[in-house]
């Protein structure tokens, strides 16, 4: 079943992307967006300071994926006090929405696939751009879609005041340092050969 839709009313993110899994078919490992990029990590590449990630899971989709959501506030300085509740209207914030799929059901492309469906539909307007990041990627207008083995991952960066940045630059910056934890994860798992340092 897709679903096509605003997280919190304000980014475009599909969350399940595949058609409803078989009978019988396992259910896909746990996921944790938020251990997937450090504050200190946002702060340093965007610049500003980055508050602690707010997690907020769906759990497991009918289709067998676990997804799992991270936000992060971005502030101009570090704030005097921690805020107390996530309130995203008219800030600047970096979410990552990341799936894990059954192992080797082959599924996590899926994900890349709902774009391109939701572009066909009408719901995206603009142009689909291929990116070079993981084992497939594409820009989505406000955000990157990327596959890696059995997890995707969609990364939006949301500034009010753009300024001079080019579209989609803060998530190219931060989709490495996404895809060199999940090459850890996996070999820890013992998925995957250990990653080299970098990974892109």
């Amino acid at each position: 079943m897709r679903r096509y839709g605003a997280i919190l009313g304000l980014a475009l993110l599909p969350l399940a992307a595949a058609a409803a899994s078989s009978g019988g078919a396992a259910a896909a490992a746990t996921i944790n967006a938020c251990e997937l990029l450090q504050s200190s990590e946002i702060s340093r590449l965007l610049g500003g300071f980055a508050a602690e990630g707010v997690r907020m899971d769906a759990g497991t989709e009918s289709n067998g994926a676990y997804s799992s959501s991270c936000v992060w506030v971005l502030h101009a300085t570090k704030p005097a006090q921690p805020e107390t509740k996530l309130a995203l209207r008219g800030r600047d914030y970096v979410m990552l929405n990341a799936m894990q799929w059954p192992a080797g059901s082959g599924r996590a492309g899926s994900f890349l696939q709902s774009f391109h469906e939701a572009r066909e539909s009408g719901v995206l307007a603009g142009d689909l751009v291929p990116k070079r990041f993981g084992d497939e990627a594409l820009w989505w207008g406000d955000g990157l879609a990327v596959r890696r083995r059995d997890i995707s991952f969609g990364l939006s960066v949301r500034r009010v005041a753009r300024g001079a940045v080019a579209p989609g630059s803060a998530e190219e910056q931060l989709a490495p340092l996404v895809l060199q934890r999940i090459d850890t994860r996996d070999a820890r798992l013992g998925r995957m050969k250990p990653p080299p340092a970098a990974t892109r």
